[in-house]
């Protein structure tokens, strides 16, 4: 059973983890392996991280696994995707939402972004992101679930190679 919740400072390694093991999947043909290795120091340090759970909205989708450890059934959690959101000159921006690979297809993406909104403060009208132009499978997922050009966005170029969308509220 998947179940989503906010984060909590404890989820730092295993919130890291998601984005080590997503980011090279996600990007993989699409920028060089220096943007990602980049990518994965600036924005998966464990510092960034605890800095989105603590400053901004994160949650996390969990597998609540049983499992059987040394003849006692223990309960393990186990996190297994998530979305991080924070402002950027008074917009709401949702900066990450990673499911890892072996999880992706059964609504997980989904059901993250949903709880994403959810957080959101009352009368927030529309939620932000910027998405790489030639991701074209994230692309897709964004539009199929409400995602379009924005009405307004931050004062930030994003070059040629992001793209601004938007979800009206």
């Amino acid at each position: 059973m998947i179940s989503v919740r906010r984060a909590v400072v404890d989820d730092v390694h295993a919130v890291r983890e998601i984005g080590l093991r997503t980011w090279p999947v996600a990007y993989d043909g699409l920028v060089s392996a220096e943007f990602i290795a980049d990518g994965l120091a600036q924005w998966w340090s464990p510092e960034a991280v605890e800095r989105g759970i603590t400053r901004g909205i994160t949650l996390v989708a969990v597998d609540e696994q049983r499992m059987v450890d040394e003849q006692r059934l223990v309960d393990e959690q186990r996190l297994v995707g998530m979305v991080g959101l924070g402002q950027e000159a008074g917009f709401w921006v949702m900066w990450k939402l990673y499911v890892l690979p072996g999880y992706q297809g059964r609504g997980i993406g989904k059901a993250l972004l949903d709880g994403a909104i959810g957080a959101l403060p009352e009368g927030t009208d529309q939620l932000l992101l910027d998405v790489l132009a030639g991701n074209e499978r994230a692309i897709r997922f964004y539009r199929k679930n409400g995602f379009g050009a924005p009405r307004r966005t931050p004062d930030r170029d994003l070059g040629d190679e992001l793209i601004w969308m938007a979800r009206a509220l």
